[in-house]
């Protein structure tokens, strides 16, 4: 075996006959020739039938992960007389084939784009399972799924709860948004796919929030459906999401005081594997800590438990995604 490149990082081995199962499909493997196979099918004959790169999906992967989250968030509430929501958040990976193993599933769609939401549409999906999300989207995206009918619309700005407004009048509906709020929390990872800083372009912040609230609640065009935050993405652990929670939680507590807030969003960001070295937290440790966290905080103040909602896209699919090459040169 060659000497070992001084610039590679401690936790890259040579590879071997084994395929790790914490990063790849848990299907893939090697045959007798020992290709490596995903899905049952080897990857080279994959690569010459369609070229490369290529991007593979283990579909039994993505349909079993899909699965296995909302049973996680539904198993870990369910004891606290909460149902729970779950939407696959479109922006992960999107085609029409994938949304309907996602609803397929029991999951809903959440879009950020009017393309996405053709996509959605294009599958089948019930426009009652999906929702719009996004810190710009135009008025014509806006105007588009209020006039199919999108369950629920995350408004992140004031003037985008004015839009909405607007577009629920012409189409004569009423619409049920959501309201993106900032916690505040910087959860442990990448400092640019941290999402939640006070200082950052989603949302507004807890301060701003109970009076874009009111306004919601004073527009005969909208429903309020509860509060939306989101921390970031490729999160490990479970103490940023717990934090979150408490916080939003609060808020949640004091919105009560004008009306009903059915549901709290907590939104995605759940880790994956890249490497051997990470170690993401189990998805049933996550949910079970989320819950511990808004139960507790709930007890505090004296609220029940509401409906809850989580949006995951990378934990579903990326697992279950491959992506092939060939090697052009090698120095």
């Amino acid at each position: 075996m060659s000497e070992r490149n001084p610039l590679a990082p401690a936790w890259l081995v040579p590879g071997g006959d084994d395929v790790p199962g914490t990063l790849w499909p848990s299907g893939a493997g090697r045959d007798a020739a020992g290709r490596l196979t995903i899905g049952g099918l080897a990857a080279t004959e994959l690569a010459e039938r369609y070229g490369t790169p290529l991007y593979v999906v283990d579909e039994d992967e993505a349909r079993g992960r899909a699965r296995r989250i909302l049973r996680a968030f539904g198993d870990a509430f369910s004891p606290l007389g909460a149902a729970v929501r779950v939407y696959y958040a479109a922006k992960a990976f999107l085609s029409v084939q994938s949304a309907r193993w996602m609803r397929e599933a029991g999951l809903g769609i959440d879009v950020c784009t009017g393309e996405e939401l053709a996509v959605a549409l294009a599958a089948g999906v019930e426009p009652a399972w999906l929702g719009l999300h996004g810190n710009n989207k135009s008025p014509a995206e806006i105007d588009e799924a209020v006039r199919v009918g999108v369950g629920t619309i995350v408004v992140d700005s004031p003037i985008e709860i004015e839009r909405v407004a607007q577009a629920a009048a012409r189409h004569g509906r009423v619409q049920a948004v959501r309201l993106r709020v900032n916690s505040g929390v910087h959860a442990h990872t990448h400092e640019f796919l941290a999402t939640a800083h006070e200082d950052q372009k989603f949302g507004l912040s807890l301060d701003d929030a109970p009076a874009a609230v009111a306004r919601i609640r004073s527009l005969p065009g909208l429903s309020f459906l509860g509060l939306h935050g989101h921390i970031g993405s490729q999160i490990f652990g479970i103490e940023g999401f717990a934090r979150a929670a408490e916080r939003l939680v609060g808020l949640h507590a004091r919105l009560l005081a004008g009306g009903p807030v059915p549901q709290l969003n907590l939104g995605g960001g759940f880790g994956i594997a890249y490497t051997a070295a990470d170690r993401p937290a189990a998805i049933e440790d996550v949910a079970a800590g989320i819950a511990r966290a808004v139960a507790g905080q709930c007890r505090a103040l004296g609220v029940p438990v509401p409906d809850m909602a989580f949006e995951p896209g990378r934990w579903i699919i990326g697992p279950a995604g491959v992506t092939l090459y060939r090697v052009g040169t090698v120095k």
